[in-house]
C-alpha cells in the first residue's frame, strides 16, 4: 500500500470522525437542555471538543496547513463559539489553547523534518558530485589501459572456464558449458552449437545448443556442411557472408536457416576431429579473426575436458559390463538389484527375477572349444536383448544369466521367460559354419509373492532353475512360496 493511499484512508477516517463527533456533540447539547444533572453532559462535551484534535492530525497529514487552517477557522472555531453560546460556559474557550498547542507541535515537527530532508539533499548532491568526479577521473585513466584490461579479462575468463571444465565428468554437461561460455565470450552471435560424433555414429548430431535471438527455422539437430568442412580439413573456419563465399553452395534447406556469417573450431578426441564448436549469426560480417582465435581457445579447452570425460565414460562402462556379451557384470547387477528392491518395497510394486542357464553348455564347449562356447554366449545375449528391451540383463557367471524385471508380476515374468525359452529353442546358433541348436532352463521368482528379501529372491529363482534342470531342462519353473 502506497503513502498516497494511506493518506487518503487516514483522511477518510478523520472525516468520518468529524461527523461522528459533531453528531455526538449536538446530541449532548440537546440532552444538556433537558437534564437536571448538567455536569455529566458538560464533561462529555469537553471530551468531545478535545477529541476533535484527532481530525487535526489526519487533515494535516493529508492537506498540510491549508487543510488544518480551513478545518480550524471554518469549522472548529465556530463550533467552539457555538458550544459556549449554548452552554454559557466560557471555560470551553480554553480548548483553543489545546488546538494551538497541537498546531505548534505540528509546525515544529514539519520544520524538523524539512531540515533533515534539506541536509540529506545537500549530502546527496555532494555524493553525486564526488561520484561524477570519480567517474571522470576513472574514464581518463581507463582509456590508456582498456586494451590491456580486455586482454587480461579474456585470459582470466579462459582460466575460469578451464577450472569449470574440470568439475564434471559428463561429456554432455561439458559440451553445454562450452556452448554457454562461447556465447558469453562472443555475444555477437545469434546461436551456438556443439556437434559430436560420439561412438560409431556416421552422422554428426548436435549435443548442445544455445540461442540468444530468434533465428527462423533453425532446429540444430545435425551438423551442417560447415561443420563437415571443418572436420574434413582439420582446421577452424570463418565466413563473413555465406552468400558470397565461393567454397560453399547452400541448399534450399540450408538457406532457410538464415545463416549469413559464422565461426567454427574443431574438437579433438584421441588425435582425430570428433566434433565442432560453432557460433552462427543471421547478419553478415559479424565476426572477426580475434573472435575466431578466442573460439579456438575455448574449443581447445573443451576438447581436452570432453575427451577425458568420454574416456572416463568408456572406463566406467568397461567396469560394469561384461567384455564378451556386453551385459552387466554380476557386481553391478547386485547393486541395481538393491536399488530396485528398495524401490519396490517403498512403492509396494512387484519385482520379478529370472535366472537362466544354457542346457548342456559344457558339452558344446568341449566339442567346439572355448571360442565356440563364447560365440554361443554372445548369440544368446543378443536373443535376450531382442526379447527384453529396456530390462536389466547381466551375465551372472559362466553360462548363467540374470534378468531383473521391475513392476512385473509373477505371471507376467513366467510368460516372458517362456518367450525367451521358445526364442532360444527356435534359434539356430552358427558356430564354425555349423548350425547348432540350444535350449535354456529358466527359474522365476517374485517379490512379494515368494519373498520380501533381495538375497532370498535370488535363491528362490536359483532353486526354481535347478528344479527345471532336474525335470528335464528346456523348461520354465516358478518358485514356490
Amino acid at each position: 500500500m502506497g503513502s498516497r493511499t494511506r493518506r487518503q484512508i487516514a483522511f477518510a477516517f478523520g472525516l468520518g470522525t468529524v461527523f461522528l463527533l459533531t453528531y455526538l456533540l449536538i446530541y449532548s447539547l440537546v440532552q444538556l437542555k433537558n437534564t437536571e444533572v448538567p455536569e455529566t453532559y458538560l464533561q462529555r462535551i469537553a471530551l468531545l471538543l478535545v477529541a476533535f484534535s484527532l481530525p487535526l492530525f489526519t487533515t494535516w497529514w493529508r492537506f498540510k496547513w491549508v487543510g488544518v487552517n480551513l478545518l480550524t477557522l471554518v469549522f472548529l472555531a465556530p463550533l467552539v463559539f457555538f458550544v459556549v453560546s449554548i452552554t454559557k460556559v466560557p471555560v470551553f474557550l480554553w480548548i483553543f489553547l489545546a488546538y494551538g498547542s497541537i498546531l505548534l507541535a505540528l509546525h515544529r515537527t514539519e520544520q524538523y523534518f524539512e531540515n533533515q530532508i534539506a541536509m540529506a539533499g545537500i549530502e546527496q548532491e555532494k555524493c553525486e558530485d564526488e561520484a561524477n568526479n570519480l567517474a571522470i577521473a576513472f574514464k581518463a585513466k581507463g582509456e590508456g589501459i582498456s586494451t590491456f584490461f580486455e586482454k587480461y579479462s579474456t585470459y582470466y575468463n579462459l582460466r575460469k572456464l578451464a577450472e569449470e571444465l574440470t568439475v564434471s565428468l559428463s561429456w554432455a554437461d561439458l559440451a553445454q558449458k562450452a556452448v554457454d561460455r562461447a556465447m558469453d565470450f562472443i555475444p555477437r552471435g545469434d546461436f551456438a552449437k556443439v556437434t559430436l560424433a560420439h561412438g560409431e555414429e556416421r552422422k554428426l548430431p548436435v549435443v548442445a545448443r544455445r540461442r540468444l535471438r530468434p533465428v527462423g527455422n533453425w532446429s540444430a539437430k545435425q551438423g551442417d556442411l560447415f561443420d563437415f568442412w571443418c572436420i574434413k580439413n582439420r582446421k577452424r573456419l570463418i565466413i563473413m557472408d555465406t552468400q558470397e563465399d565461393f567454397r560453399f553452395v547452400l541448399s534450399d534447406a540450408e538457406k532457410k536457416d538464415n545463416v549469413r556469417s559464422l565461426i567454427v573450431a574443431p574438437l579433438f578426441h584421441e588425435g582425430r576431429v570428433a566434433g565442432t564448436l560453432a557460433i552462427h549469426a543471421t547478419r553478415p560480417n559479424v565476426f572477426s579473426h580475434d573472435d575466431l582465435r578466442l573460439l579456438d581457445a575455448i574449443a581447445t579447452l573443451a576438447s581436452s575436458a570432453i575427451s577425458n570425460a568420454m574416456l572416463y565414460e568408456k572406463t566406467e562402462e568397461l567396469a560394469i559390463k561384461d567384455s564378451l556379451t556386453g551385459l552387466f557384470v554380476r557386481r553391478y547387477f547386485f547393486e541395481r538389484l538393491k536399488e530396485e528392491h528398495r524401490r519396490a518395497l517403498l512403492h509396494q510394486k512387484n519385482l520379478s527375477f529370472l535366472m537362466c542357464d544354457l542346457d548342456h553348455f559344457k558339452e558344446c564347449n568341449d566339442h567346439f572349444g572355448h571360442q565356440g562356447g563364447d560365440l554361443m554366449l554372445v548369440q544368446f545375449s543378443e536373443i535376450l536383448r531382442q526379447c527384453l528391451k529396456g530390462s536389466l540383463l547381466a551375465r551372472y557367471g559362466g553360462e548363467e544369466f540374470a534378468i531383473l524385471l521391475p513392476e512385473t508380476t509373477k505371471e507376467e515374468a513366467a510368460k516372458i521367460a517362456e518367450q525367451i525359452r521358445k526364442a532360444v529353442e527356435k534359434s539356430s546358433f552358427n558356430i564354425r559354419r555349423e548350425a547348432v541348436t540350444m535350449t535354456v532352463s529358466i527359474g522365476v521368482a517374485n517379490l512379494p509373492d515368494d519373498t520380501l528379501d533381495a538375497e532370498n529372491l535370488v535363491q528362490k529363482a536359483d532353486q526354481a532353475l535347478y528344479r527345471a534342470k532336474r525335470e528335464g531342462r528346456n523348461r520354465v519353473c516358478v518358485a514356490t512360496s
